[in-house]
């Protein structure tokens, strides 16, 4: 048996929106939330819903998969 244990996580393309020059990156776990930088305490935290709203730019970055990213569309066409 081949232990992958020591192996890097796969990443994948997911969505990343951009509001200002800010990136906001999917949450990991609460769907359609996107978490601005900062600490936990002081990061802003949007809905997808709310980013669209504001006119953010949607863009791509490899990161680890989201279970929920696939409900965001468009963002695949990219």
């Amino acid at each position: 048996m081949i232990s992958r244990q020591n192996e890097p996580a796969e990443k994948m393309l997911q969505p990343v929106f951009i509001l200002r020059g800010i990136p906001y990156y999917p949450h990991y776990s609460e769907r359609h939330r996107w978490v601005g930088p900062g600490r936990k305490t002081e990061c802003k935290i949007y809905t997808t819903a709310a980013l669209a709203e504001f006119g953010a730019e949607l863009v791509t970055e490899l990161m680890w998969p989201r279970s929920w990213t696939e409900e965001v569309r468009g963002w695949r066409a990219m």
